[in-house]
Order: C-alpha cells, then sequence, then structure tokens
C-alpha cells in the first residue's frame, strides 16, 4: 500500500533532478522593483477612494452623519487657515507696495535739499 505513493515520489524527485540538471532551463533572474512611478500613485488615489465609499457606505445613518459632520467641520477649519493665509499675503503685499511709495517719497525729498 505504501509503495505506489512512495513510487510517485521517487518518479516525482526524478523529475526535480532532470529538470534541475538539464540546461535547457534559464535561469531565474529576479529584478529589482523600480521606484513608484506617478502612474503608479495615481491608481492608489481610485483604490483608496473606493475603499472609503464602501466603508462609508456600510455605517449606519447616526455614524454617515457624524462622518460628515466631522468631516465639514474640518473642512471649514482648513477653508479659513487659506482664507487667513491668503489675506496675510495680500496685507503684506499691500504694505510693501505703501513702503516703497514711502521710500520713494523720502528718497526725492532728501535729493531736493540736497540740490
Amino acid at each position: 500500500m505504501n509503495s505506489q505513493p512512495e513510487q510517485e515520489l521517487e518518479q516525482r524527485l526524478q523529475q526535480l533532478e532532470a529538470e534541475l540538471n538539464s540546461p535547457t532551463s534559464p535561469p531565474v533572474v529576479v529584478e529589482p522593483q523600480p521606484p513608484a512611478s506617478l502612474t503608479d500613485r495615481a491608481s492608489v488615489i481610485p483604490r483608496v477612494l473606493y475603499r472609503f465609499v464602501n466603508w462609508f457606505s456600510g455605517l449606519s445613518n447616526i455614524g454617515k452623519l457624524i462622518v460628515v459632520a466631522v468631516g465639514l467641520v474640518i473642512g471649514l477649519a482648513v477653508l479659513r487657515a487659506v482664507l487667513k493665509l491668503v489675506a496675510a499675503v495680500i496685507s503684506l503685499a499691500f504694505l510693501a507696495v505703501l513702503l516703497y511709495f514711502v521710500y520713494q517719497f523720502l528718497l526725492a525729498r532728501t535729493s531736493d535739499t540736497k540740490s
């Protein structure tokens, strides 16, 4: 009863030895993976979005409401920060232009007094 599985194992072992010893089989070469390209990164976004949509659809109505409320609060906070940054940049630009004109006025005034 054990002779048949042993024979099959023996035949399989001989086949594997023949495959290893045969010169026709090309060597296996493992190439290093190139760094992730832009297209690889672009394909990650739809997968993450798909996972989020699946997760969100699995929530209860209360859970969906909480997630939307938290997202709204975070979104408004980010929008407020961006608007404050834009307002600060505009204020600095206005101040720079004002200082430039004051400097030009003072420079013109000092050149008039020297003449």
